[in-house]
């Protein structure tokens, strides 16, 4: 059984039940996710895509639920429909379909039409669920902001902490990566997190615990802490590990999945609607489960 069930529980107790736009639905994974989610209560699927085939997908699934199918011509104008739902008020969550990631992020990063919101920078982020670890294990950004600047890796963090809140997890404790838990003034990462832990420690994050540079087996493993004499409430205890950049965040989100074999949701945040971007070969577990990580970010 997924660890991610507990997050359907906290759905049913918050009485959650959202407008989802699935964004080119003309794929099975994404369909059976929206479908899934509708059948425990919690989606009322908006299905945008050339209606026919739409019409034929649904055909293989059990549903017997109220939803709405959009017509739309190609991928870029179902993009398009989405977010206009959002901005209208007629979709509260946008899951990613048949659509290559350069025409579905397009509209909703659009300057003057997309979904942005204002002060924010949109970044990924990801929970995973591991035998070898306590709790779930929140990462960022491994898929939007490439090398982002001492300014941008604030804003991604206060992101990840939105969502931790969000699944009701308290004063989360967020490891700031670097290669060594040392200030070395020649690598940047280190720099930008030694700062970025002055913040927290002054309050620029809330409550939240913040710590750097860390390195990875500092921020989950008690025996790294105690070979190292590292003493910190964020050792061995990370709720939120963020990396530097997008190479050490992509390379630690897929050795995760492919040699750990976590569990994965994933979404994007700093949007005004959650949205779930998934890779179309991802299979309907894993869009399901980041459409449920999706509707945790919705109001109480």
């Amino acid at each position: 059984m997924s660890k991610f069930k507990i997050f359907e529980e906290k759905l049913k107790e918050r009485k959650i039940k959202a407008r989802v736009a699935v964004v080119n639905a003309t794929i099975e994974s994404a369909i059976d996710a929206a479908v899934e989610a509708a059948n425990k209560g919690f989606a009322y699927p908006i299905l945008i895509g050339k209606k026919d085939i739409v019409e034929n997908l649904l055909k293989n699934v059990n549903f017997k639920g109220e939803y709405e199918i959009i017509d739309s011509a190609n991928e870029k104008e179902s993009a398009k429909i989405a977010v206009s739902l959002v901005k209208e008020g007629k979709a509260d969550v946008i899951l990613k379909g048949s659509i290559t990631t350069s025409n579905f992020m397009r509209p909703i990063l659009s300057k003057e039409n997309g979904i942005v919101k204002a002060g924010s920078l949109v970044s990924h982020v990801s929970v995973f669920s591991l035998e070898t670890y306590h709790k779930f294990l929140i990462v960022t950004d491994v898929a939007i902001n490439i090398a982002p600047t001492l300014e941008e890796k604030v804003k991604i963090i206060k992101n990840a902490i939105e969502l931790a809140r969000n699944l009701d997890i308290k004063q989360p404790k967020v490891a700031v990566l670097a290669a060594a838990e040392t200030v070395n003034l020649k690598m940047q990462s280190s720099v930008d997190a030694a700062i970025i832990s002055k913040m927290g420690d002054r309050g620029d994050f809330g409550d939240a615990i913040v710590e750097g540079p860390m390195a990875l087996d500092l921020a989950v493993s008690k025996e790294a802490c105690e070979e190292k004499k590292f003493h910190s409430p964020v050792g061995a205890d990370a709720d939120i590990v963020v990396a530097p950049e997008i190479d050490a965040g992509n390379v630690l989100y897929k050795s995760l999945t492919k040699l750990a074999k976590a569990d994965l949701a994933a979404i994007l945040v700093g949007t005004v609607a959650p949205v779930v971007l998934t890779s179309r070969g991802d299979t309907a577990e894993i869009k399901y489960w980041s459409l449920v990580l999706a509707l945790m970010m919705l109001k109480k």
